[in-house]
């Protein structure tokens, strides 16, 4: 498993080294289910392929890990979908996420799908609200299945 994380996290490393001369990046804050994130991203570190670490504290959590913080990176994919006038940004991402708690250390992999409304509109195009639902498939202390949900918001610079 050790392994498994270390290469992932190396993968995204080398990725995303190559692509910082090339794409833009974002920053973000986020909150929801199970708890408050901050992070930061490359766009296009591969076509259509996003790369985003991710620091957060889980203040709603299983009681075998207890509140505590996380550590995860997510590689996102943006789908084409028509959504008509209103400008989305619609994308399907997942990622291991390690969450150190008060009782135990967790990982779980997370999948979601999310869009991003950019503010544009409002004259503040770097600037964008995103909302992202799915489930997250916990490895560790015990193998168990929950949800995830985010509504945040991103910089892009």
């Amino acid at each position: 498993m050790r392994k498994l994380l270390i290469s992932l996290i190396a993968i995204a490393a080398l990725g995303a080294g190559g692509a910082f001369a090339q794409s833009g990046f974002w920053a973000g804050i986020s909150g929801g289910y199970p708890g408050a994130q901050v992070h930061f991203g490359v766009e296009n570190v591969f076509p259509n392929l996003d790369v985003r670490g991710n620091l957060g504290f889980a203040y709603i959590a299983p009681a075998d890990v207890g509140t505590g913080i996380g550590l995860g990176v997510d590689v996102l994919y943006g789908l084409n979908v028509d959504t008509g006038l209103v400008p989305l940004d619609v994308y399907a991402g997942a990622g291991p996420n390690i969450a150190v708690g008060a009782a135990a250390v967790g990982f779980s992999i997370d999948a979601f799908v999310g869009a991003e409304y950019r503010l544009g509109e409002l004259n503040l195009p770097e600037g964008g609200v995103f909302l992202e639902l799915g489930p997250a498939i916990r490895v560790l202390p015990t193998f168990t299945a929950g949800l995830i949900g985010r509504l945040g918001f991103n910089w892009h610079f």
